[in-house]
């Protein structure tokens, strides 16, 4: 008998055919995704790789936001910072290393929500398939810096305070208020609204927000030990001795290097909670719908 070859063919979606199909290079595909918007809710794995991907684009400009609002909290180091109180000479050095603490938490805390403020602008911007300008975010965001800072005290105190009372309710404040900011500078919303409004969009989804707040601090988690590696009992002095720098050279050097690391550990941490907002309101109301109408009416304008 005369053999006859079998072909085989395999049939399979398009879109999972990947840019490789087409010809375009490795990341062409989610580029054009991120340009259309993201058209629908996306699981725990998507979502911190569309993040680190936005991240990536505009990398200078969110790291450098972050930076900038740090260095004012790293400043302090010098003069409050727990190294200050480590020779046990001060008499005053209890009542010192306490009130250091609670200056420097609420430092941090208002850096890292104007961090996320500034950034939640830029990146909400880039998944609506537009760029803001680093001008429009800044001006948005101090039009709004009282309510921004109000919203961040209110929520670093519920936090706080349900950390206090047994931990477990702290968990859940952190995870109803966790858009509360997003809420504030992309929709306009007061501090009472922002505060309900995070309520509402976080109705459901407890797990998928431990996992995304867990993956995204274990990723920052390197950069912001870095940040406070002067901060250890007796690191200062062995650092001072072993670069033979002088305090003031030291300090300087380590408020700009703390500031740095500081600022790419809330970067990211910033992009991917932005991008958990976007995901909230895509479950919670279909706001790829609305986007995607948008945009198609400013194409039909345009043309």
């Amino acid at each position: 008998m005369p053999h006859v070859s079998a072909t085989t063919i395999q049939l399979r979606p398009l879109d999972e055919l990947g840019p490789a199909s087409a010809g375009h290079p490795r990341g062409a595909h989610e580029e054009r995704r991120r340009s259309a918007g993201v058209a629908g809710p996306v699981g725990v794995i998507e979502m911190l790789d569309l993040s680190i991907d936005l991240l990536r684009e505009r990398f200078a400009v969110i790291v450098g936001l972050s930076v900038i609002a740090w260095l004012p909290v790293r400043a302090l180091q010098p003069m409050i910072g727990a190294h200050t109180w480590d020779s046990g000479t001060n008499p005053f050095m209890l009542v010192g290393a306490g009130l250091s603490s609670v200056v420097n938490g609420m430092g941090a805390a208002l850096a890292q929500f104007l961090c996320l403020a500034l950034i939640a602008r830029i990146v909400y911007a880039q998944l609506e398939g537009r760029t803001e300008s680093l001008r429009e975010a800044v001006v948005v965001v101090l039009r709004r810096v009282h309510v921004v800072v109000l919203v961040a005290m209110i929520s670093a105190l519920a936090t706080g305070l349900g950390t206090l009372a047994c931990f477990v309710p702290g968990i859940w404040f952190a995870w109803k208020l966790s858009v509360a900011p997003m809420a504030c500078v992309i929709e306009g919303a007061g501090i009472g609204a922002s505060m309900s409004r995070s309520f509402l969009l976080t109705r459901r989804g407890f797990w998928r927000w431990v996992l995304v707040a867990l993956v995204s601090f274990c990723f920052g988690l390197p950069f912001a030990g870095l940040g406070q590696l002067l901060e250890y009992p007796g690191m200062h002095a062995r650092v001072m001795a072993a670069t033979g720098l002088s305090a003031s050279a030291l300090d300087l050097s380590w408020i700009l290097v703390s500031s740095l690391m500081f600022g790419a550990s809330v970067a990211l941490r910033s992009c991917v909670l932005t991008v958990y907002y976007a995901d909230c309101r895509m479950r919670r109301e279909g706001s790829d719908l609305v986007a995607q109408q948008a945009r198609l009416a400013r194409a039909e304008a345009a043309s």
